[in-house]
């Protein structure tokens, strides 16, 4: 049985830990607050909980920073001493490089290993697109191990640290941008009476829908083709798309966010 500490039990670190539980390993998880412990709790009835960083990480052979970045520094000098050698660390912080992380945690001296994972918000749904990066020295047994925990929450992706801009601008920020692309279609409906709550989720329904066309890897064009009539209604709206600056939109929101 391995022990997998999980520190944050915030949204992402609550999933996270859902995702480890019922495995064989023993999960705990630790916060700052009681309250979310007992929300945890009230959630995973069989994980452990503890206010302390240290109790958690003592001993435990994976640990999950699933914490805000401006909390690290401090966490790292709690639980240092506390982390055994040849432990996996996982870090869902973001904006942290793994070389600064590892250093971070004199991960060299101290034989740690590090794997950067970005999920993003619908791993609450266990529909997460997730990225996984590793670091020197990460065996293989243990990045598919990773890989596969995050496949229980949605899909998994191994990918170089240097695209994870661009990873993050099409599946982290893009979650807002099919948003407001759903929110605008149900808009231009309620214009034409529909009730805006019907309407919103008969758009949501429709792009998933549009994403199962692609499950087997289809090419977009070729399923727009097969939807799109000579002289029908769909090419009319396709190209009052394109008139209005669709995908050079799209195309300018994605490069903003890479260059962020």
């Amino acid at each position: 049985m391995k022990k997998i500490a999980v520190i944050g039990a915030g949204n992402i670190g609550s999933a996270i830990a859902a995702s480890l539980m019922g495995h064989g390993d023993r999960v705990v998880c630790s916060d700052a607050f009681q309250s979310s412990l007992d929300r945890i709790k009230t959630q995973l009835p069989d994980i452990e909980t503890t206010l302390s960083n240290v109790e958690a990480v003592t001993d435990a052979d994976m640990i999950v920073l699933a914490v805000k970045p401006f909390v690290v520094d401090g966490l790292i000098e709690e639980i240092l001493d506390h982390i055994k050698p040849d432990t996996l660390i996982i870090s869902v912080v973001a904006t942290l490089p793994i070389k600064d992380l590892r250093e971070k945690l004199n991960a060299e001296e101290k034989d740690l290993q590090v794997i950067k994972v970005v999920p993003n918000i619908a791993i609450m749904y266990n529909k997460s697109v997730t990225f996984l990066c590793a670091g020197p020295r990460v065996p293989q047994e243990k990045l598919e191990e990773v890989e596969e925990i995050f496949n229980r929450s949605g899909k998994a992706f191994v990918v170089n640290e240097y695209d994870l801009p661009a990873c993050t601008a099409l599946a982290s920020c893009g979650i807002a941008y099919f948003l407001r692309f759903i929110h605008a279609a149900a808009e231009g409906c309620v214009e034409f009476g529909l009730k805006p709550s019907f309407a919103t989720t008969v758009a949501a329904h429709t792009a998933i829908g549009a994403a199962a066309l692609l499950s087997t890897g289809s090419h977009p064009e070729t399923e727009i083709d097969k939807v799109t009539t000579p002289g029908g209604i769909t090419i009319k709206g396709l190209n009052a798309l394109e008139e209005n600056g669709f995908t050079k939109a799209v195309i300018s929101a994605i490069r903003a966010s890479c260059l962020q």
